[in-house]
């Protein structure tokens, strides 16, 4: 009698544990395919517009190119980092502004404007702390690097309008 009961009670515990395993396998299998799927839909679309439709990343990048591409010293990167700081955090206040106005058409027209006259004073304060050269070199980078994003959307702009073209 106890083996019987032992046996069926390792049975049931083995059954059980099977069960939950196979629950929680199934439901992390649903959760990677569900982030998949909304992965295709999003990031592939915005992967290469994100350097030219964000300013906040085109700044980050150009801080990038500015400590590795140009390769400044300690002391400029120094002086320069408050105005990278200041333009950051003005930029996000814009966005965010603009993201929490009523008015989508004209908080975004508003926004450009904003934009470019954050990015003109920018790099007015660049030049005052950076030399010509140092200067020449970080807008070369930047527009290297729009230049590619924006190559990179227009691909993916075409690979879309081609599969379309194909259903």
């Amino acid at each position: 009698m106890k083996r019987k009961w032992l046996a069926l009670s390792t049975i049931a515990a083995i059954a059980m544990v099977g069960m939950f395993v196979f629950e929680n396998t199934a439901a992390a299998h649903r959760e990677v395919h569900n982030k998949r799927e909304h992965r295709k839909d999003t990031a592939r679309a915005t992967r290469g517009r994100i350097a030219t439709l964000n300013p906040v990343a085109t700044l980050n990048q150009s801080w990038i190119d500015l400590t590795f591409g140009v390769g400044l010293d300690t002391e400029t990167l120094a002086k320069v980092h408050p105005i990278y700081q200041k333009t950051r955090e003005t930029l996000q206040a814009q966005i965010k502004e603009a993201r929490e106005s009523d008015e989508k058409r004209a908080a975004v027209k508003k926004l450009r404007e904003n934009i470019k006259e954050t990015q003109t004073q920018f790099y007015a304060s660049l030049k005052e702390v950076l030399t010509e050269e140092q200067m020449t070199q970080l807008t070369e980078l930047t527009k290297k690097r729009q230049t590619a994003a924006k190559k990179r959307v227009n691909q993916s702009h075409r690979n879309q309008r081609e599969s379309r073209r194909h259903r």
